[in-house]
């Protein structure tokens, strides 16, 4: 059965669509929290199920927001899409990561990766997905030697694939950081890290882009 979100596009194939996560990153060792809303608002859908795709990075706690940052990818296998096409089988593919379903809650399967990029971390990623294929919860937990680093918990907060009559929250008031760059990009740059470590690490960039400026000021 196709998950929800190809039923749609295969009926409205040119329809804009959009995820928004709210983002809460932890840090152990400066026991610090940092907030923020990741936007991937789709703007296009190809006929070879590549779509187009608007990202926005915002960080809650400085009122900063980098975007829109143009990427795409495919819906087949898709890497840096939040979505997930093979809910309720036993293994999924999602970029060159491969996913075990662990368990089911509230409606939900419970997708688990664990990956070593370097001999001293540990990457173990959760995905919560439902039948839609969009995922309600996304956890990614960083441990070291000295046990966990930090815990990167992605929470659904409006996507208008679940009601359609929601729309894109985007704070008043931000600050845009002129810093940009492409996911694909700073993927391929690091070929010989896990990606998921890029997913991890993309929020903590505000944090130090705000440092910058404090430097500068």
């Amino acid at each position: 059965m196709l998950p929800i979100l190809l039923l749609l596009l295969l009926i409205i194939p040119h329809h804009p669509f959009f995820i928004e996560y709210k983002t809460i990153s932890y840090f152990v060792s400066s026991n610090s929290t940092l907030y923020g809303l990741i936007i991937e608002n789709i703007t296009n859908i190809y006929s070879n199920d590549t779509v187009k795709f608007d990202f926005y990075l915002i960080n809650l706690n400085y009122s900063e927001y980098i975007g829109p940052i143009v990427e795409f990818d495919n819906l087949s296998s898709p890497t840096i899409l939040y979505y997930f096409p093979q809910v309720g089988s036993d293994i999924a593919q999602k970029g060159s990561s491969v996913f075990q379903l662990v368990g089911e809650k509230n409606g939900c399967y419970i997708y688990e990766n664990t990956q070593h990029p370097v001999s001293t971390v540990s990457i173990v990623t959760y995905y919560y997905v439902n039948s839609s294929g969009v995922p309600s919860k996304i956890i990614f937990l960083q441990y070291g030697l000295n046990g966990l680093v930090s815990n990167n918990t992605y929470v659904l907060y409006a996507s208008n694939l679940i009601n359609p009559s929601e729309r894109i929250y985007f704070p008043s008031g931000l600050h845009k950081v002129s810093q940009t760059f492409s996911l694909n990009a700073f993927k391929n740059e690091v070929d010989n890290i896990v990606f998921s470590l890029i997913v991890v690490g993309i929020p903590v960039l505000l944090l130090f882009s705000k440092k910058k400026y404090n430097n500068n000021s």
